[in-house]
């Protein structure tokens, strides 16, 4: 009789268990407190340090509540306290949030004022709608109509419009953006939700953005909605509101896509409920005003942006031709050049310590699983147990935890910077959305370096610490040397010359302007030193179109109720606001590039704006209307004359 071999293998011997680590020694534990402690203090104290890119109201608060925390840690843990953890903790995180915001209204009021800027086309396109007109079907409009549905319900809701209350859209859609951003976080995370809070709304692009209605803001507030709704497990509201938020700009299709990304990861069901709600949203849209607007509304939203031409001598046409492998090839190269580009350049510098912060904490999740390989191939642990790949899956980017959402930002902003690729131009607002995801791994880095202090045991355990700390400390030094690339003469010739600045009052909630002068403005830079970014925003944005009250008041004054103007995009739209009277034709969006595209030629357009009892032209320098095309234009230079001159002291920067 013969005995079968048993497939069944002998059991691993056990092995014997390492002996219990010694308890961290306390006097090691205060010293390690103390001198992080000491070195955060000292950092506010540097004339260029760290933190000083953050107002002082902000950034003293934001040291003291880590110096704080580290040692009430320390304390909570050797029983010197019997203060709960929790009471700290919810006083931390309701001081921060309540601080952001409040700090983030304030910066906001600068921009209450009329600018010569291109939301005051969508400004007028709005008001037109509340009006009764359509766009597409009654004017050209080049974004997707989500982008106007907004703010012409505001109007409608508010009585029309107001300066006021049309600046004040982009500014609390951006502070939606960002409390829905804290609110998706907070249940990963309550220290990592505040942190990203203060990340994204003391960005520079993100603060400048915020005071032009070009669209961005309000699509990052939907795109915030839907990381919201899918981090609760409501894939078919994520998929909605982000349909709403690609209904707000076509550049919103990135975000869009990682979010069905990361529903899909979570489970079929998930990703096939966001594309019904995507479908229903954005499809709905443009299936309704695509039967308003006819053509129109294609050639609007679809052929005029790949009419453009491209921008840059170096970058390629993507979708010049259809072959798969062009496009791919036109891509890659689109991609270096960017990478590679001025407009590159100033992001980085303007966003050194979130771009450097973003960049470290991304790198900690491979990171992580590379020193987990090492330990596991140097020595495997008996019975297998969780992988050193369990870190790098795409399971957790929803419903994981702090890990996950740093992750869903990395495959967000690849596929950015592949989208930027592919566009024929990028505006510097359309990084506001990409700025959005990037809040998340900047703000875990700087809570990953305060974590390794808190928990360092030994001298050796604050090394992780020291090495994340110095690496983000890098930052001005990183910005300085991006400026030197940039402004050389800035930076060599002119250096130590004075730049002065004079306050301007916003023209709505001016009373409450004092705290925001106090607090955020200095009347002088010195050229050649790093200057904080929050201030570039505020001298930027007090730039006032002061004399658009009395160029109203002027053309009210000289035409009829019937009669219409045009002129340049960025003024005429505005100036027909004030005046009670209708752009010519409704062509509001008349900026040169509707004509270098080939979209609208000279001729259609005078033909178009004769027929609508067209009696002024807003002429200005930078724009389709300047002097010279005044008086080359057969139609302008035969039937129109120069007839009232302003040069409006506050429009631009040191000149008229």
């Amino acid at each position: 009789m013969s005995a079968k071999r048993s497939r069944r293998r002998d059991p691993e011997p056990a092995r014997p268990a390492p002996p219990p680590s010694a308890p961290p020694s306390p006097a090691i534990r205060v010293a390690v407190t103390a001198a992080f402690s000491a070195s955060l203090v000292a950092s506010l104290l540097v004339p260029w340090g760290p933190f000083a890119y953050l107002p002082s109201v902000l950034s003293v608060p934001l040291v003291a509540a880590a110096v704080a925390a580290w040692w009430f840690a320390l304390a909570a843990d050797r029983a010197w306290l019997r203060v709960p953890e929790r009471v700290l903790a919810g006083v931390l995180e309701a001081g921060g949030v309540a601080l952001v915001i409040a700090c983030w209204l304030l910066l906001k009021l600068v921009g209450l004022h009329p600018s010569g800027t291109d939301d005051n086309i969508y400004f007028y396109m709005a008001h037109r709608m509340t009006e009764g007109a359509m766009p597409y079907r009654d004017f050209f409009f080049a974004h997707p109509p989500v982008h106007l549905l907004v703010p012409a319900a505001v109007f409608a809701v508010t009585g029309g419009f107001s300066i006021g209350v049309a600046k004040a859209i982009p500014a609390v859609a951006q502070g939606a953006a960002g409390v829905l951003l804290y609110l998706a976080l907070r249940r990963k995370s309550r220290p990592l939700a505040v942190l990203a809070l203060l990340v994204h709304l003391t960005a520079y692009e993100v603060l400048m953005g915020s005071t032009d209605m070009n669209g961005e803001n309000i699509m990052t507030a939907f795109l915030a909605g839907s990381l919201l709704a899918a981090t609760r497990g409501r894939p078919l509201l994520a998929g909605a509101l982000a349909g709403l938020g690609l209904g707000s700009g076509l550049y919103a299709f990135a975000a869009v896509l990682a979010l069905g990304l990361a529903s899909v990861a979570s489970s079929l069901r998930a990703g096939a409920r966001f594309g019904l709600g995507l479908l229903a949203s954005f499809g709905g849209a443009c299936v309704v005003f695509a039967a308003i607007g006819g053509g129109a509304f294609w050639d609007g939203v679809f052929a005029y942006h790949l009419a453009k031409p491209v921008k840059g001598t170096d970058r390629l046409p993507v979708f010049a031709s259809p072959n798969p492998f062009a496009m791919i090839s036109a891509i890659a190269h689109n991609l270096a050049e960017y990478l590679r580009s001025k407009p590159f350049d100033k992001s980085l510098y303007w966003h050194a310590p979130e771009w450097l912060a973003a960049a470290l904490g991304l790198a900690l999740i491979p990171g992580r699983a590379a020193a987990a390989w090492t330990r596991e191939w140097w020595s495997p642990a008996p019975g297998g147990g969780e992988r050193w790949w369990a870190g790098l899956t795409p399971r957790d980017l929803l419903a994981g935890g702090e890990e996950g959402a740093v992750k869903l930002a990395g495959l967000a902003l690849g596929l950015f910077l592949l989208q930027w690729a592919a566009l024929n131009e990028i505006y510097d607002f359309y990084t506001v959305p990409m700025l959005f995801f990037a809040s998340i791994p900047a703000a875990w880095l700087l809570l990953r370096a305060w974590r390794a202090v808190r928990d360092a045991a030994a001298w050796r355990g604050a090394a992780f610490a020291a090495v994340l700390a110095g690496a983000f400390c890098l930052h001005p030094a990183w910005a300085s040397r991006i400026a030197d690339r940039m402004w050389p003469d800035e930076t060599r010739a002119e250096a130590g010359e004075v730049v002065r600045y004079e306050w301007r009052e916003p023209w709505a909630l001016a009373s409450l302007s004092g705290p925001t002068r106090a607090l955020f403005f200095e009347d002088e830079r010195v050229k050649g030193r790093v200057t904080p970014y929050y201030r570039h925003y505020v001298w930027n944005k007090m730039l006032t179109f002061s004399t658009v009250d009395d160029l109203g008041a002027h053309v009210a004054a000289n035409t009829t109720p019937e009669e219409t103007i045009t002129g340049a995009s960025t003024l005429a739209p505005l100036v027909a606001l004030y005046a009670g009277r209708r752009m010519a034709g409704d062509e509001a969006d008349t900026n040169n590039k509707r004509f270098s595209s080939g979209m609208l030629t000279d001729a259609a357009f005078w033909e178009r704006a004769c027929a609508d009892k067209v009696r002024y032209v807003v002429s200005a320098g930078r724009s389709r209307f300047e002097a010279d095309y005044m008086g080359s234009n057969p139609v302008t230079s035969a039937d129109f004359r120069r007839e009232h001159d302003v040069a409006d002291p506050q429009l631009l920067h040191f000149r008229p």
